[in-house]
């Protein structure tokens, strides 16, 4: 393993989760404290996801047809345009619309980032350079952690706006590492010998691939469904915000250790049997969740995101390199990661609707029926290879 590589690539995974802490986790506070009312932030957070869903294999196709640099170039292009899209409204007194537009773009940026981070870990190996990527992961969940707690108290003791000023820093910083990476993508694009094709042809080559895809979107739409509206899950049993917060914090230090030690795991159980066992564990999870007859049993379920979001987020890339050739490396890593995106932005709509309409109950159980979809979708593609 190249440490120094690997200490990079750590360095611009916490950079970039510690900044997403702030614009993406505190959105709701800040944009309420700026005047907007729930229902415009909802739609603003919506749009920003649905966009970067929208965009993300477009601009993965740019990736994987230009050579040199190209993604290390579209990073840092994407950075440095969300920490102004994030920094001119704190600046400059821009109507509403404006200050929404900026803002929305600052988090379509913010997303689109996140195929092209895996890319890097993935033409930094095929380049010789080897990156550990659970390890760089693990640190951003643990770096994530650690904003959120920083952010939450400057917010609360000096205002909304410096969660905006934290996060334009860490996204500078950021565009810093990533400038700094060595010249590895040219060595990986010499290797290419078949030019990267387009996304109609990458559907039709990788079909198996794409529909494997369904069960991911439908695993992510229960699973940011019970994450984002956990609230509404511990006030029948006597809970609150603060219980919430507890729930977070158990599952944001199980999954660390699995994500610090992924490579390993990975060696020893593979994409395949990793999917599967995520897939189990979300049913399992959504069940008990349903079932669940105290605060205290939360706590416990949270511990099963050692092997649900803990396997399925890094396995996504090992699973869409091993099924996607090469000259469409960049691609394979966007459609899954909008696939994710596009569960979790389905995941939040359909969790308010049922709520609002049917109650927790019916969300709940909604939830049963997502996670075992996703787990039977995967159970029959997983192991199909496109030829």
């Amino acid at each position: 393993m190249n440490r120094s590589l690997t200490f990079r690539y750590s360095l611009h995974q916490m950079a970039y989760w510690a900044a997403v802490a702030g614009v993406v986790s505190f959105a709701s506070a800040y944009l309420l404290a700026k005047g907007f009312s729930a229902g415009q932030v909802g739609v603003l957070l919506a749009a920003g996801n649905l966009l970067s869903c929208t965009a993300q294999p477009l601009l993965a196709a740019r990736a994987d047809h230009g050579r040199g640099r190209t993604v290390f170039r579209m990073t840092l292009g994407l950075t440095l345009s969300a920490a102004v899209c994030f920094a001119v409204p704190e600046l400059l007194a821009l109507p509403r619309w404006a200050f929404g537009a900026l803002y929305l773009l600052g988090v379509f940026a913010t997303d689109a980032m996140i195929p092209l981070m895996n890319a890097i870990s993935v033409a930094c190996n095929a380049a010789g350079r080897p990156v550990n990527y659970g390890f760089g992961r693990g640190m951003g969940s643990l770096a994530f952690s650690g904003a959120a707690l920083a952010v939450g108290g400057a917010m609360s003791r000096l205002g909304a706006g410096w969660m905006i000023w934290i996060s334009v820093v860490l996204l500078a910083l950021n565009a810093l590492i990533v400038a700094g990476y060595p010249p590895v993508e040219a060595a990986a694009a010499e290797r290419q010998r078949t030019e990267s094709c387009s996304l109609g042809v990458f559907v039709r080559r990788y079909r198996w691939y794409c529909v494997s895809l369904t069960g991911v979107t439908l695993l992510a739409m229960f699973h940011a469904m019970t994450e984002n509206y956990l609230i509404e899950v511990v006030r029948p049993l006597g809970g609150d915000s603060g219980s919430v917060g507890v729930a977070l914090f158990i599952a944001t230090w199980v999954e660390l250790p699995v994500l610090l030690w992924f490579d390993r795991l990975h060696r020893r159980l593979g994409d395949v049997r990793l999917l599967k066992t995520a897939a189990v564990s979300f049913v399992v999870k959504a069940v008990l969740l349903l079932l669940a007859p105290s605060v205290p049993a939360i706590y416990a379920i949270e511990l099963l995101q050692a092997t649900t979001y803990a396997f399925l987020s890094p396995t996504q890339l090992y699973y869409a390199n091993a099924r996607v050739g090469r000259e469409d490396m960049v691609k394979g890593q966007a459609f899954i990661t909008a696939a994710y995106t596009l569960g979790c932005a389905a995941g939040n709509f359909a969790g308010g609707q049922l709520l609002q309409y049917f109650g927790v109950r019916t969300m709940l159980a909604s939830g049963v029926g997502m996670a075992l979809a996703g787990a039977v979708i995967l159970f029959l593609t997983v192991n199909r290879r496109d030829s």
